[in-house]
């Protein structure tokens, strides 16, 4: 704003809304003090089939169980109608007519959707899901495009922070794993950008048909934080 003597001041940041957390109704829950929280990035991390994508549909589920619509982009084809039935159970249709569900099978075509998903959103939706962020990105990523494509990854991820922020509501995100040449385990792909940007970072162990999703990284809560969990028919139960 500008003062009478034409100078320019600063006006405090004010935010538009409480933060608020999405729950699943699980011991997950208590990892997060509640729930995924809005205005910021979650990253759900680790290998293929522990589980990631079946948490992204019960914070769907649960998103629209609360009233609010929710946006899932699919990038690995993990996306099921059939999984999605099994965990909305009589809640289907609902899910069906409050959620949209993206697909994208190049990464341009990611870029294109998270760079334009502010035009679908409104004050009543609840979520954004971004399942997975990398696996297109590792298809394109050689020694010369890394630098291309971290910059668009990074742009990708300040895109999911401002509407977050925006709309207040959660975003999640998904990443996979390699094995670290130093030997000191599973590491999460793209590692720097995507930790820069998520503010908190969630890993998912399986130790036979027992995960646990253990917490590595948060703005206010300590990490390490764990709960366990098995995969059931209807979402998962805890274990």
């Amino acid at each position: 704003m500008m003062s009478e003597s034409g100078g320019s001041t600063l006006e405090a940041y004010r935010a538009r809304a409480e933060s608020w957390k999405l729950p699943i109704g699980s011991a997950l829950d208590r990892v997060l003090a509640g729930g995924v929280e809005s205005g910021t990035i979650t990253q759900i991390y680790g290998p293929p089939g522990v589980g990631k994508t079946n948490l992204c549909l019960l914070y769907t589920v649960s998103a629209v169980r609360h009233g609010k619509r929710a946006v899932f982009i699919d990038t690995e084809g993990g996306y099921s109608l059939e999984r999605l039935m099994q965990i909305a159970g009589e809640d289907y249709e609902r899910v069906l007519e409050m959620a949209y569900f993206y697909e994208a099978s190049t990464f341009e075509e990611q870029c294109f959707i998270v760079e334009n998903i502010e035009h679908v959103l409104r004050e009543d939706f609840g979520l954004v899901v971004l399942d997975s962020a990398v696996s297109l990105y590792r298809l394109d990523r050689d020694d010369e495009s890394v630098s291309e494509l971290n910059r668009a990854l990074s742009r990708q991820m300040a895109k999911l922070m401002a509407v977050a922020r925006r709309f207040n509501l959660p975003v999640i995100i998904t990443n996979q794993v390699y094995s670290a040449m130093n030997g000191s385990g599973a590491e999460p792909i793209a590692g720097d950008v995507l930790k820069y940007w998520s503010k908190a970072i969630l890993e998912i162990k399986r130790r036979g048909e027992v995960r646990e999703l253990v917490l590595r990284r948060h703005r206010s809560l300590p990490e390490g934080l764990s709960a366990r969990f098995v995969i059931t028919e209807r979402g998962i139960a805890d274990a």
